[in-house]
């Protein structure tokens, strides 16, 4: 055979076995796609928080690389921020309004609760401002990005959970103040 027709025939079976290794990159793509579509509605139809679930979805739906998307980080973000709201939802009202405390003083302990509230939404924000925006970051650049807001809302978790603990206890002292103050009274007959 002559050496064009050699290099032709290669040139083909080249061809053909690229050809091959497509179709199954193709198919290794689209199943990854499957894979990664099932996971997205897994974690949409476990959400039990609402008030988050828009900015879930647009973070879900968003062109942001699937590798982004899934990063336990953009997850811990979401759960953080449920988790923070859940504490807040149970202990804002307890508090405030627990008679120890001065008006001023359960006003004071609203707006504290409000600020963290507004902080941990700020981080979500930022979140779902990546998926809506065209950036121009690396996805190794969207993943530092997603991990140092995941750091920021866990921080923000743990102020809510420390500031609760401490409001509790400053309440438990106040409580037991008054019960000692109360019982000098009663045994003593003064103060």
């Amino acid at each position: 055979m002559k050496a064009s027709t050699l290099l032709l025939l290669a040139g083909l079976a080249t061809f053909a076995t690229s050809c091959g290794q497509d179709a199954a990159s193709k198919k290794m793509a689209d199943e990854a796609q499957a894979r990664v579509v099932a996971s997205i509605k897994q974690i949409l139809v476990n959400t039990r928080d609402t008030s988050s679930l828009g900015s879930v979805r647009t973070w879900y739906a968003s062109e942001v690389p699937n590798i982004i998307k899934l990063d336990p980080n953009a997850a811990k973000v979401y759960e953080n921020h449920a988790t923070l709201l859940k504490q807040v939802a149970a202990d804002q009202l307890k508090f405030s309004s627990d008679p120890i405390l001065t008006p001023e003083q359960g006003q004071s302990i609203l707006r504290t609760y409000q600020k963290l509230v507004d902080e941990s939404a700020a981080n979500v924000s930022q979140l779902t401002n990546l998926a809506s925006s065209k950036t121009t970051m690396s996805e190794a650049e969207q993943r530092q990005f997603v991990a140092g807001l995941a750091g920021k809302e866990q921080h923000q978790l743990e102020l809510t959970q420390y500031f609760s603990k401490r409001t509790a206890a400053t309440i438990e002292q106040k409580t037991q103040q008054k019960k000692g103050r109360e019982n000098f009274q009663k045994v003593w007959g003064h103060e």
